[in-house]
């Protein structure tokens, strides 16, 4: 069997059980009861699910029920509580924990902006970005699009490799084939990059995830001490084993200052773009192209 038949069988794997996972929300789902759908003993599947998405089984499965609660929040009037019920919580608080730490902000907010976006083109957003741009200093983390226009809107989220979180240490927003401001200290990130197109909206991205709206990218990246590191992350459209979108927290602070509740600069929370007087750190330099995702 060759490498490419075992990688292929190895995402199928991974992408029935996410299939599962997907009907299955409200259960209580078990490590046991995933691997049993593949069918793997649960400790080889665990190994092999991690491999292929870079999530373990039970982050993958928060992840889904999170972008599921925010379809709910957004194209429905359900309370909080009941949605938490519909994504397999039985403590509205806990979900409310969660959803905040995930998305960037709670799911109350998140409805109030998330209608505000809903109908919304990104290039909207996108200009409003360019107009209101601030002169911004080293460290930075420039993304270079050639797939890309200045109407699409780029999320950039940075996680330390190797932390028990899943939720990202910073994430930027940027109007297309602009430099995307990210704080980090130096270490080695795993990186996630959304692309959204200008004709589609933030909502049909994040929330809806229509494939035809965005592109993704995702690479272990390493910050030195010193000097700029150069990096090229690959992008494409979502797969059937990509983990959602989660982090809509960073365009719910831009739609913020776009309509002056923020001061432009200022936002709150580990998404917070490099500011005048940051600290100086190393920059990284990535090159984003459509195709496969690059390996190290």
């Amino acid at each position: 069997m060759t490498r490419s038949t075992v990688d292929h069988s190895r995402a199928a794997a991974a992408a029935r059980a996410i299939e599962y996972m997907r009907g299955h929300l409200a259960e209580p789902l078990q490590l046991a009861d995933l691997a049993r759908v593949v069918p793997f003993s649960p400790f080889h599947f665990h190994r092999l699910f991690r491999d292929v998405t870079s999530m373990t089984p039970a982050r993958f499965l928060a992840a889904l029920r999170m972008a599921e609660a925010r379809r709910l929040l957004l194209h429905t009037g359900l309370t909080v509580t009941a949605i938490s019920g519909y994504v397999g919580y039985t403590s509205a608080g806990t979900f409310t924990t969660q959803f905040t730490r995930l998305v960037g902000t709670s799911p109350g907010h998140f409805r109030q902006l998330a209608r505000l976006l809903a109908g919304r083109p990104c290039y909207v957003l996108a200009e409003a970005l360019r107009r209101a741009r601030t002169e911004v200093v080293r460290p930075r983390l420039t993304l270079h699009l050639p797939d890309s226009t200045p109407d699409d809107l780029v999320l950039v989220g940075l996680r330390t490799a190797g932390e028990s979180s899943d939720a990202s240490t910073a994430w930027a927003v940027s109007a297309g084939g602009t430099g995307v401001p990210v704080v980090a200290r130096p270490g080695t990130y795993h990186t996630r990059v959304v692309l959204v197109r200008g004709h589609s909206t933030v909502a049909q991205a994040l929330v809806d995830e229509e494939p035809t709206s965005y592109l993704v990218g995702a690479s272990d990246l390493l910050l030195p001490q010193d000097g700029r590191a150069r990096a090229r992350i690959a992008i494409q459209p979502p797969r059937p084993t990509d983990p959602p979108a989660l982090a809509i927290g960073p365009v719910c602070r831009l739609v913020e200052t776009l309509i002056g509740r923020v001061a432009p600069g200022r936002w709150s929370g580990p998404a917070r773009p490099v500011g005048r007087h940051a600290p100086a750190t190393p920059a990284i330099a990535l090159w984003l192209r459509p195709g496969g995702f690059a390996r190290r």
